[in-house]
């Protein structure tokens, strides 16, 4: 995942720090090392073990920082560098969660989440909408949220937290919520419609 998104976190760094970002990011690796050295293994096939990588990226880069940047500033960091990579915009692309099949998947990996003890990972439930081209995702832990908050950075969990818009429009979808976990709800709640 490093050598994936690399450039891309390199690339953008200007947006929050005028730190040489070579320098930066070869600190940034070592810590991201530390952080996943510290992670559990990730279970067979629980795809979420790609959004941990990213935090790990994230918060290697912001821990390195000398000056922290304000919440707005991260926020635009993080998601220019996701939208401007290449294997982002191709993986969500590729995806479509408006198929029988793709959401027989989704309430199937629903089901498995709720076994899993990871604090890393998430655990969520699955509803279907009224019909194929609308659903919704209920996510009662959060991996990101406990991540950072170990980190003592959770301050920045809302930088990742919205990319889930951008992640959407990506996709083609029209995303809906009321809540999240970072700002105390019972849960942060995923809502989809297919644009048209």
């Amino acid at each position: 995942m490093w050598l994936v998104f690399k450039r891309s976190f390199q690339k953008q760094l200007y947006i929050i720090t005028d730190d040489d970002s070579k320098k930066l990011m070869k600190k940034a690796k070592i810590v991201y090392k530390k952080i996943l050295g510290d992670i559990p293994d990730f279970e067979k096939n629980d795809g979420f073990i790609v959004n941990i990588l990213n935090a790990a990226m994230l918060s290697a880069v912001y821990l390195n920082l000398k000056e922290k940047p304000n919440i707005d500033d991260i926020t635009m960091y993080y998601h220019k560098v996701m939208n401007e990579n290449v294997v982002t915009k191709c993986f969500v692309k590729k995806k479509n969660k408006y198929s029988e099949e793709a959401q027989a998947k989704l309430a199937e990996q629903a089901k498995v989440s709720q076994t899993r003890t990871n604090s890393y990972t998430w655990k969520f439930r699955y509803e279907a909408g009224s019909n194929i081209n609308s659903f919704s995702q209920y996510f009662d832990t959060c991996g990101i949220c406990y991540l950072f908050k170990k980190l003592g950075i959770s301050e920045i969990i809302p930088a990742m937290c919205t990319y889930d818009f951008d992640m959407a429009q990506l996709g083609g979808s029209v995303l809906t919520r009321q809540y999240t976990l970072v700002k105390g709800g019972p849960c942060c709640d995923f809502h989809y419609q297919k644009k048209h």
